[in-house]
């Protein structure tokens, strides 16, 4: 088994290349290039597709004249996927808070065209800072931060980017999901909520920092929103909740 994924990771890495103008690698998904840090951060396909239709839009897939807010948004996969769908009068807000995951995001939103547009903004009333680590999922685990992210707090990201109503508001931000939810004031523009939770770290001994489920299904159900879960036996997966308005 070792050695077949061994084999395996190789030729996955025969599918990236290596892009001399923005320094970046980069493989192509759907027609459209992915930019990645690095060729092991390489995402295959059949993941890429499950985890977008069995996680992220399982519950409700984006619609013709949706806006889709997603937090935490990464190498683009979720957009790459969403891209393909060639959807009308569509529009998608990606937010990247780690500076050189954002940069591979930019370039990766720009090829998709005007309707994706990318933010380094992280929501956030404190000052954030993150530290530079190989591992896009570290991010968070680490209390020596030195490098300063950019931020604006909730109803200063809404004014700035003019956002009037959210079809799907996705997050994935190690954690801190329930900070976010308790500083929105209006809940009444938000109609979906795709939310990593990630207890499962907090099991795992990384701190308590990330348990965040049970706050985060209280501001929810509070707030008038039904709510289904994820049951596939996977703890990472298993903590996702999808929230809709009633």
């Amino acid at each position: 088994m070792g050695l077949a994924k061994s084999i395996k990771k190789r030729i996955n890495y025969l599918k990236v290349q290596f892009d001399s103008q923005t320094g970046f690698y980069y493989y192509r998904r759907f027609g459209n290039p992915i930019y990645i840090r690095h060729p092991k951060h390489f995402l295959p396909t059949d993941e890429q597709v499950w985890l977008c239709q069995r996680i992220f839009f399982h519950y409700y897939t984006p619609q013709d004249n949706d806006f889709v807010l997603d937090l935490g948004a990464g190498y683009s996969e979720e957009a790459n996927y969403l891209a393909q769908l060639n959807l009308k009068n569509f529009h998608y807000l990606g937010v990247e808070g780690q500076p050189v995951i954002y940069e591979c995001l930019a370039n990766s939103l720009y090829q998709l065209g005007a309707s994706f547009r990318c933010s380094p903004y992280v929501i956030s009333n404190e000052p954030v800072f993150f530290k530079s680590q190989f591992s896009y999922f570290s991010v968070g685990s680490d209390d020596q931060a030195y490098i300063e992210i950019p931020t604006l707090k909730w109803h200063e990201f809404i004014d700035h980017y003019r956002i009037q109503k959210i079809d799907l508001f996705k997050m994935n931000i190690e954690g801190a999901e329930k900070n976010i939810l308790k500083n929105i004031t209006d809940f009444s523009m938000i109609k979906r909520f795709i939310i990593s939770c990630h207890d499962f770290r907090a099991n795992c001994g990384e701190g308590e920092h990330y348990r965040s489920k049970e706050v985060v299904l209280e501001i929810l159900k509070k707030n008038n929103y039904q709510i289904k879960t994820f049951n596939y036996q996977i703890p990472w997966a298993d903590d996702w909740i999808y929230a809709e308005q009633k």
